[in-house]
C-alpha cells in the first residue's frame, strides 16, 4: 500500500489534539527537532485520517518499523508531502520535489555514476537526477541504511522517461549485487519512487 498524503498549514497544536501519543512517544516527539516533529505528527496523521491503527517505531539506525502482522514499512517526506509505502515485504520509498533551482544538478557528481551519466537527455536533466536519486534513497532505505555511499553501494540502469514506469536497479555489496525493481511515477511537481523486495 502507498500512501500520498498532503497537508498545508500544518498547525502542530492542532494535530497534537487530534492523536493520542503513547508516554513514550510524546519524550521521543519532545526530543525531535521542529521539522521532524512535523513529520512525525504528519505521518500519524495520516494514519489516522485514513482510518488506519498503527505504531510506528524506530531502530537504532532511525529506519521505522511497525510490530503488526509482520509488516514492513518506508516513509519520505518533501515540502507539504508525505510517502508512506507498507508491505508484507521489505521496501524502500522517496518523494521528492522537482525543483527548478539546479541544486540537484550542482551535486549530482555526489551520486550519479559515470555509466548513469552516459543515458541523461539533456532536456531532462533535472527529470533523470530526480528520479535517480529517488531509486537510490529508496534502495538505501530499503537496505536499512548500512550502505551509505549511493555512487558505491546503488546503480541504476539505463531508462527513457515515462509518465509511470519502472526501472531496474541494483544494490552493489561486497561479495556480490543484488537486482530490484524500482516504480516510479510523476505526481504535479513531484517524483514518487519506491523499491520493494519481493524476492
Amino acid at each position: 500500500m502507498i500512501i500520498v498524503f498532503r497537508w498545508k498549514y500544518f498547525l502542530e497544536t492542532m494535530f497534537l489534539k487530534k492523536l493520542y501519543l503513547s508516554d513514550k512517544e510524546k519524550i521521543f516527539f519532545l526530543s525531535l527537532s521542529k521539522k521532524r516533529k512535523r513529520e512525525f505528527l504528519g505521518v500519524r496523521y495520516a494514519f489516522k485520517y485514513i482510518g488506519m491503527k498503527m505504531n510506528i517505531f524506530y531502530n537504532e539506525k532511525s529506519k521505522p518499523f511497525l510490530f503488526s502482522e509482520k509488516k514492513h514499512i518506508s516513509i519520505s517526506h518533501s515540502f507539504e508531502r508525505i510517502a508512506i509505502a507498507i508491505s508484507s515485504y521489505q521496501i524502500g520509498i522517496d518523494i521528492e520535489k522537482l525543483r527548478k533551482n539546479k541544486k540537484i544538478v550542482k551535486i549530482k557528481k555526489k551520486f550519479v555514476r559515470d555509466d548513469e551519466s552516459v543515458f541523461i537527455h539533456p532536456n531532462y536533466e533535472e527529470d533523470y537526477l530526480h528520479i535517480i536519486w529517488g531509486i537510490k534513497e529508496s534502495l538505501y532505505k530499503l537496505e536499512g541504511g548500512i550502505f551509505y555511499s549511493f555512487l558505491n553501494h546503488y546503480k541504476v540502469s539505463p531508462f527513457c522517461i515515462k509518465k509511470d514506469s519502472f526501472v531496474s536497479c541494483w544494490i552493489i555489496k561486497n561479495s556480490y549485487s543484488k537486482r530490484f525493481f524500482a516504480f516510479y511515477r510523476k505526481i504535479e511537481e513531484y517524483y514518487l519512487v519506491y523499491v520493494i523486495d519481493n524476492k
